[in-house]
């Protein structure tokens, strides 16, 4: 009888530790995207040349969405990108309701405090657009008193209530523009390179560029603090330096942008 109940005992044991070693594997969040083949991105799909829809094909493309998938490749898994609001996909990094999110998502302080970012994969610098006929507005300091246009929970949100401007929160950069345009609103903060594009794809010349924020825009991928992530964030900090090193990174940046925004 002592023999069985220790052969018993044993086998429970076993069975726990067993139990235990699959326990650690599925607390990292890098085996848990291989075990299902697929990791989850979140994107707008509305701010070109980053993240939106080919007009002829209805086809989600941009520089972002490439940039995510070549990662995924790297990683050996499928992407699988779902489409939000701004705000609403960094939430859902931060509950585990994404993977990761690739949508131009810049490094700051107060981000970096509820994210773990990867190394930055692309740079660039906000903007004030304005009427090209407006002369108050040449400064980001200018945009006190006035209103701007921007998504909700962005960093170039941050910035206009920052430098004292009232704030409409907007899904679109063509939004944003049309309301620049229309006069509802006196400006938008953005990135120069969807500033550029949106003068370059629309020919306006009703706009204009009124400042630009000198210090550098670094964009990298957002994922939610914890050591659960610590091996995933090695693994994208590995497919970006691939990426960069096979000219990749650079490829996709000319196809979209006309330039390399992916050195420094």
């Amino acid at each position: 009888m002592k023999r069985i109940l220790s052969l018993a005992l044993t086998t429970i044991l076993a069975t726990s530790l067993l139990a235990g070693c699959g326990a650690k594997k599925s607390d990292d969040h890098l085996a848990r995207i291989k075990e299902t083949g697929k990791i989850t991105i979140a994107t707008e799909g509305v701010w070109a040349p980053f993240t939106y829809h080919d007009p002829d094909t209805d086809e989600l493309v941009g520089f972002d969405v490439e940039v995510a998938a070549a990662i995924a490749e790297k990683l050996g898994v499928t992407p699988e990108f779902k489409e939000v609001a701004f705000d609403g996909g960094l939430t859902g990094v931060s509950t585990g309701t994404f993977d990761m999110m690739a949508n131009g998502v810049d490094v700051t302080d107060e981000r970096s405090e509820t994210y773990d970012f990867t190394e930055a994969y692309a740079y660039d610098h906000a903007v004030v657009v304005t009427l090209a006929s407006n002369t108050d507005i040449a400064s980001f300091e200018d945009l006190k008193g006035y209103t701007t246009a921007n998504s909700a929970g962005s960093t170039y949100e941050a910035m206009g209530i920052e430098y004292g401007a009232a704030v409409s929160n907007v899904d679109t950069l063509g939004e944003t523009m049309t309301l620049v345009l229309n006069g509802t609103v006196d400006a938008t903060i953005n990135a120069n390179t969807s500033a550029q594009d949106y003068f370059n794809t629309t020919g306006t010349t009703e706009l204009k560029v009124a400042a630009v924020d000198p210090e550098v825009t670094k964009y990298a991928v957002p994922l939610a603090k914890g050591s659960d992530n610590d091996s995933l964030r090695e693994a994208i900090n590995q497919a970006i330096a691939d990426l960069r090193a096979e000219g990749k990174l650079a490829e996709i940046s000319k196809k979209y942008f006309g330039a390399d925004i992916t050195a420094e």
